[in-house]
Parts: structure tokens; sequence; C-alpha cells
């Protein structure tokens, strides 16, 4: 079955997805405290990509920052990784194979 995503725009899409993975950094900087510095760049970094209109990069953050959180327990991977491919696929980017291997 596939996964429903129940975004309608790329922006709404990258929002969603940052949603998703917020929940989960804090989690993610206790568990590893020296990734702190990383999480915190890379969040800021999707903000300011995101608002520039960069969408490709702010999704390249988003895919960092699910990377780092991936194995904590609040981190809704499945629909987090969902919704990344489903904006990748709205921007035409070849990323969505590599992003595909999350999927599973």
């Amino acid at each position: 079955m596939k996964d429903i995503i129940a975004t309608t725009s790329i922006g709404e899409g990258l929002d969603f997805a940052c949603n998703l993975v917020s929940v989960s950094l804090s989690e993610a900087a206790r568990q590893k405290p020296n990734l702190m510095k990383e999480l915190l760049h890379y969040l800021t970094s999707y903000i300011v990509y995101r608002y520039a209109g960069e969408e490709e990069l702010a999704l390249e953050c988003l895919k960092l920052l699910g990377e780092y959180t991936n194995n904590t327990p609040l981190f809704q991977q499945k629909q987090f990784w969902a919704q990344l491919i489903w904006v990748a696929e709205q921007l035409d980017v070849s990323k969505v194979e590599y992003l595909q291997q999350y999927s599973k």
C-alpha cells in the first residue's frame, strides 16, 4: 500500500517533513550530544533555504536531519521518508532513488 501524502504543495510538503523530524531532534541531541551542532546547523539551514525559495537545498537539509535522527524512538520515519520522496518527485529531483532506500 502506498503511503498517503496529505500535502498539496512543495512548501507544505517540506514544512510537514520538517515537523515530523523536529519532534526527534532533541532526542537525537540527548543520545549524542556531539551532534547538537550539526543538528542546529541543518535545521537553521533548512529554514534559510526554505524561505529563500531554495527548495532542493531545503530538501537536502531535511534528508540529512532524517539521517541523524533515523534511530530515535519518536521519529515517524516511514511518513517522513514518504514525504521527502513525494517532494523530490514534485521537484523532479534525481535524489528520488536515493531517498527511496529509507522508505523500506
